[in-house]
């Protein structure tokens, strides 16, 4: 599916006599492409944008084509490149007065600090989209929206994220961009799957929000499905089986889990993937499996850099270990997982604070 954006974009860049506008259609474009996981359309968008310009690059033309770059290393996992060129980017819009563009790159810049866990960087960014982005600036309210949200709900304030939410889809639609409608689906599931999982893991049930989890997972993999995105083939599916394990449903859990291809799934999540296949197997009875995959787990436990999924790791290891004889290891991880709960519970609370104070300032529009 064609979205209107994009088919607005295109249309912008064969009909302008204006350069810097030509320039910025066929960037965003880029973007767009890069959102949905189209990379090689991408890349044509943005040689396209260095073949005609080389070194004769306006101020804008720059921020917006190192944005575009920037943008889509972050969706080819590079993280460092991605902030790299976001922050050029928005040093650039800053120095050179591009307002066109400040808001956006401070979006995704953002967006790039709540995935490395700099909360205090993240809020000064938000506030500064929410400042300086008009209410027309759809592309930059839409992604400052979905950052907010996002942050609120991670840090249990679904209530507060809900408005936020909202202003993503209504900013979102305004311009027919579906990408970032996709993403929004995506990331209420991937968020409530998040928070269900760590409570399961430590013996609290949350059947309704498990049930609301899975029902968001299966809107954003029909959506994606007609769309056309392909960013996000790999995490739909892993967001699905991480709720059918919270349900109990061991059996198509494990199959889910072991459907996945490791190699095209984000580092971060595979040892997430291997401790989750364990617990699984535990709960069928495959103990000799469930023991490889534990021993697996232990050798990559130490690049969960996440405070929420360490806890999360340590207390599932700690009931397969238990479950397998191990009492050692099961007291090791059970201790670890206390330790890492209370901490999550504490950043949890301090970023509440901060971003409280941001909606307060603040209203979705």
């Amino acid at each position: 599916m064609h979205s209107r954006l994009l088919t607005t974009l295109e249309a912008e860049a064969r009909t302008t006599n204006d350069p810097e506008r030509w320039a910025q259609a066929v960037c965003r474009s880029a973007v767009h492409f890069g959102r949905q996981g189209h990379t090689n359309l991408a890349l044509q968008a943005i040689d396209q944008v260095r073949s005609r310009f080389a070194l004769n690059l306006t101020p804008s033309i720059a921020t917006w084509l190192m944005l575009s770059e920037g943008i889509l290393e972050f969706f080819r996992d590079n993280t460092a490149q991605a902030f790299d060129r976001t922050r050029r980017a928005h040093a650039i819009s800053l120095a050179a007065g591009v307002s066109t563009a400040r808001p956006t790159c401070a979006a995704w810049m953002a967006l790039i600090q709540f995935n490395a866990l700099q909360y205090v960087e993240m809020v000064k960014h938000l506030d500064e989209v929410l400042t300086y982005a008009g209410p027309d600036d759809h592309q930059a309210r839409a992604r400052g929206s979905l950052v907010l949200a996002d942050a609120l709900h991670f840090a249990g304030d679904f209530t507060a994220a809900r408005p936020w939410y909202q202003a993503t889809r209504l900013h979102a639609t305004a311009e027919g961009d579906e990408a970032t409608l996709s993403a929004m689906l995506h990331n209420v599931a991937a968020f409530r799957a998040g928070n269900v999982r760590v409570a399961d893991a430590f013996g609290i049930a949350m059947p309704e929000e498990s049930h609301r989890a899975m029902m968001e997972a299966n809107s954003a993999l029909h959506f994606d499905a007609a769309i056309g995105t392909a960013s996000f083939v790999m995490l739909v599916p892993l967001v699905r089986a991480q709720v059918l394990l919270v349900e109990h449903k061991f059996a198509e859990a494990e199959s889910t889990f072991t459907s996945l291809d490791r190699l095209n799934l984000e580092s971060k999540s595979v040892p997430l993937l291997v401790v989750d296949l364990a617990w699984a197997k535990i709960n069928l009875g495959k103990h000799t499996e469930a023991m490889t995959l534990f021993q697996e787990a232990t050798s990559l436990l130490s690049s969960v850099t996440h405070i929420d999924e360490i806890a999360y790791v340590n207390a599932r290891m700690a009931s397969i270990a238990r479950a397998l004889k191990l009492q050692d290891a099961a007291l090791a991880h059970t201790s670890s997982a206390a330790a890492a709960l209370n901490c999550h519970k504490a950043e949890q609370a301090e970023l509440l604070g901060r971003l409280h104070e941001l909606h307060a300032k603040h209203k979705p529009i």
